[in-house]
């Protein structure tokens, strides 16, 4: 009997009622002077939030805290609540990108080096160095942990391992990067130094040096966010367009009146490792999604990093998908 048959009953046995999913409506954003703005997507105003003490690179937000990193290696913890700094702490980076998994903060440098931060001591519990790239993007999406840079080439590898590989190149300097339920989102400008910039989409499943298409922007795409069908990307001018992901038209663009090098959901981003379809819930579609990747053989199916695909890997995903978000 075909393995996918026997086990599609094990795993449809972990199913569980999913959680009304919500599209990010404010969006969290600060750059080198330090300042915090939020965009409200709804109305498109802008609005002051606090400061923080650095330059600022990188952003995530967990459990109502905004992490930012900046320049110098420090990180400052933002309450979402009273908009004030609450405590401050340094990592051996200059924080160039910065992603949240667990428990651990994880914060990458310039040079290609990727720190995993425990939340409550701060110390360093292990790190990673990119042989490939250099880092100035990360992203999680369908068991993987990606990064990105300014070679233009993004590499990817299971979330808790550390066997990364090549999984796709565009023809630009990586700024950022983000994902929607079946693309990945590269934003990058050419080489040279342009201030104007592109979006390359790619299959998030297979990757490779193929993209989908190319949307061009008016901007250094320093931050990108996707909600559903529509992006957002900003640039270190201060301008945030707010594009159609499908046909690359721009639809609203905002003036923050500051320097942007990052931007996140104010809820946060989903770091779920069994959320194929980044949705933010696990739920069947999840399941199936899997599936359909294990039949086709493609690289977030293997769970395990061997570069095989068995029974290891649907009983690894099985594992991951029962441990939640």
């Amino acid at each position: 009997m075909n393995p996918i048959t026997t086990t599609s009953l094990a795993i449809a046995a972990l199913m569980c009622a999913a959680a009304t999913t919500t599209q990010a409506e404010i969006l969290l954003l600060a750059g080198n002077q330090g300042v915090i703005h939020q965009l409200d997507t709804d109305t498109g105003e802008v609005t002051f939030r606090g400061v923080c003490a650095g330059p600022v690179n990188s952003m995530v937000v967990h459990d109502q805290t905004l992490y930012l990193g900046d320049e110098n290696g420090s990180v400052y913890a933002f309450d979402a609540n009273t908009n004030l700094v609450t405590s401050a702490f340094s990592v051996p980076a200059d924080a160039s990108a910065m992603s949240w998994i667990g428990e651990e903060l994880v914060v990458a440098d310039s040079a290609g080096e990727i720190f995993y931060i425990d939340s409550t001591t701060h110390q360093v519990l292990d790190s990673t160095p990119i042989v490939n790239t250099d880092i100035t993007a990360m992203g999680l999406d369908a068991g993987g942990i990606f990064v990105g840079g300014q070679s233009s080439i993004a590499v990817r590898s299971n979330i808790g391992q550390e066997n990364f590989a090549f999984f796709a190149a565009c023809g630009s300097l990586i700024n950022s990067m983000a994902f929607g339920p079946d693309t990945m989102y590269l934003g990058g400008i050419t080489f040279g130094g342009s201030t104007a910039g592109t979006v390359y989409l790619f299959d998030k499943f297979a990757g490779g040096i193929e993209y989908a298409g190319t949307h061009p922007v008016p901007s250094d795409t320093t931050a990108m966010v996707a909600v559903g069908q529509t992006l957002y990307i900003a640039g270190t001018d201060g301008i945030i367009h707010e594009m159609n992901a499908q046909t690359g038209e721009i639809t609203r663009t905002f003036d923050a009146g500051i320097n942007i090098q990052a931007m996140t959901p104010a809820d946060g981003l989903p770091s779920c490792p069994a959320d194929y379809d980044a949705s933010g819930d696990l739920n069947f579609l999840d399941i199936t999604r899997f599936l359909d990747l294990f039949n086709q053989r493609l690289v977030p199916s293997d769970t395990n990093g061997d570069s095989n695909f068995n029974f290891l890997d649907i009983s690894r995903f099985i594992s991951v998908y029962s441990s939640g978000c």
